[in-house]
C-alpha cells in the first residue's frame, strides 16, 4: 500500500437508509396510514353488512381499495418533503449519499406502506365477506389480481414520484398547494382514467387493459426516476430555507 493510500485510509460507503426511511415514513405518516386502513375496512363492512349483495361487493370492493392504498402510503412522500425542507438531504449528500438513492428509498417506503394497506384490506375484507357467505368468484379474483393489486402499487408509486419531483424543483408550500396536498389527487387520476376506458372494452379485454395500464404507469415511474436522478443536480436537494 502506498503512503498516500495509507494516509487516506479505507473508503467509507454510506450505509443504506432504506430501513430507516420505511420506519420514519410509518412514524411521520401514521395518520394517513391509519385513515387509509380504517376506510378500507369500513368499506368492507358497509358492502358486506349494509348491502348483503355479493354482486355489489365483487364490483365495488376491488375498485375502491387502490384509492386507500394511495392515501395511506403518503407517509413516504411526507418524509421526503420534510427532509428536503429541513436540509437533511444536504447533510446526507455531503457524506456521499447519491440523489438517486434518496428517490429509490422513498419509493421503496411507498411500496411498503401500500403493501401493508393492501394486505390488511384484502385479508380482513375478504375474511369478512367469506364469513358472511360471499364466495370468492372468478370475476372477483381477477379484479383483485389484475386491477386492485397492480393499480394500488402503480398509483401509490406514481403519486410519490410526482410529489418528490415537485418538491425537488419548487419552493416549500403548505396546504393544498404543496406536493403533499395535491399529489394524491394526481395519483388517483390514472386509475380513474383506466377504469373509464376499460369499462368501454369487451369483458374479455378488461383485465388485460387494466394490468397493462398498471405496467405502463410503473414504467413511467421508472423513467421519471431515472431522468430526475440524472438531471437534478446536487443543488436541487439543498435546503431552500
Amino acid at each position: 500500500m502506498s503512503g498516500a493510500n495509507a494516509l487516506a485510509g479505507p473508503t467509507l460507503r454510506p450505509a443504506s437508509l432504506m430501513g430507516t426511511t420505511i420506519r420514519r415514513s410509518v412514524a411521520l405518516g401514521w395518520r394517513y396510514l391509519a385513515i387509509g386502513t380504517v376506510l378500507a375496512l369500513f368499506l368492507s363492512l358497509v358492502l358486506v353488512l349494509g348491502t348483503k349483495s355479493p354482486t355489489v361487493f365483487a364490483t365495488t370492493f376491488p375498485l375502491e381499495i387502490p384509492l386507500f392504498a394511495i392515501l395511506g402510503s403518503s407517509g413516504a412522500l411526507i418524509t421526503f418533503v420534510s427532509d428536503r425542507t429541513k436540509g437533511v438531504f444536504e447533510y446526507l449528500i455531503a457524506y456521499g449519499v447519491r440523489p438517486r438513492s434518496l428517490f429509490v428509498d422513498s419509493l421503496i417506503a411507498t411500496a411498503a406502506l401500500a403493501a401493508l394497506i393492501l394486505g390488511l384490506a384484502l385479508g380482513v375484507g375478504l375474511s369478512i365477506a367469506l364469513s358472511h357467505g360471499i364466495t370468492l368468484t372468478t370475476d372477483l379474483s381477477e379484479s383483485l389480481a389484475f386491477y386492485t393489486v397492480p393499480m394500488g402499487f402503480a398509483g401509490a408509486l406514481f403519486t410519490s414520484t410526482v410529489g418528490m419531483i415537485w418538491s425537488s424543483v419548487s419552493t416549500p408550500r403548505t396546504g393544498i398547494n404543496s406536493p403533499i396536498g395535491i399529489a394524491p389527487m394526481v395519483g388517483i387520476t390514472p386509475g380513474i382514467l383506466v377504469l373509464i376506458v376499460a369499462e368501454a372494452l369487451p369483458h374479455g379485454q378488461f383485465y388485460y387493459f387494466t394490468a397493462g395500464a398498471a405496467g405502463v404507469i410503473i414504467a413511467a415511474v421508472a423513467l421519471l426516476l431515472a431522468l430526475s436522478a440524472r438531471l437534478m443536480g446536487r443543488d436541487r436537494f439543498l435546503s431552500p430555507l
